[in-house]
């Protein structure tokens, strides 16, 4: 890393029934940190019965400051959590970039418990596609939570770039990703 290339701080948020600790999450913080910049994998409590607010305040408190170095990568209900915190939070600050695998924005019908933290997630599209440069979301065609057309519809909301993995499922450990090539892809060149 040169001089005058800024340390970037990437944020790595989970999903429901997932902990920092699961999936490709710390293989990617391993990435970014042997390129020089920070990672940061966040804790949401309790997230095998995710709660919304207690969400929001975990997300505020583990990231103090987003400026155009910060970047957000996150995972299935991590996604509509990071979204919500970012229209809350972006009004007046711009951040680099934001790389959401699984995302979706409405209810799933293979997780009706979901619903109440779902409905419950404002998001305004217009901050989120003025304030955030890069916005880029990965789906599977084979998710059995996330449906294409659910993930492809958020995609559309914020204006993003989007890549369907083929037979990705949930990209979880079970699904073979303790590594993420592709989400790293999109991430290295922001870095």
């Amino acid at each position: 890393m040169s001089v005058l290339q800024k340390q970037k701080k990437v944020y790595i948020v989970h999903g429901d029934q997932e902990s920092p600790n699961d999936h490709w999450f710390p293989w990617l913080g391993q990435q970014v940190q042997h390129s020089g910049h920070f990672a940061k994998r966040l804790i949401l409590p309790d997230p095998n019965a995710p709660n919304f607010q207690i969400w929001q305040q975990a997300l505020q408190t583990q990231i103090p400051k987003l400026d155009t170095e910060s970047i957000i990568v996150a995972h299935s209900l991590g996604c509509l959590a990071s979204l919500h915190f970012l229209t809350q939070t972006l009004n007046q600050t711009e951040i680099k970039g934001l790389i959401l695998v699984a995302g979706f924005k409405d209810k799933l019908t293979a997780l009706p418990e979901l619903d109440g933290f779902i409905r419950q997630a404002k998001l305004d599209m217009t901050i989120l596609q003025k304030q955030i440069t890069t916005r880029f979301l990965l789906f599977s065609c084979n998710d059995p939570y996330v449906s294409p057309p659910k993930s492809v519809l958020l995609g559309h909301f914020i204006n993003a770039q989007m890549q369907e993995v083929n037979h990705g499922g949930h990209f979880m450990r079970s699904d073979g990703f303790d590594e993420f090539k592709q989400v790293w892809d999109v991430l290295k060149p922001l870095l």
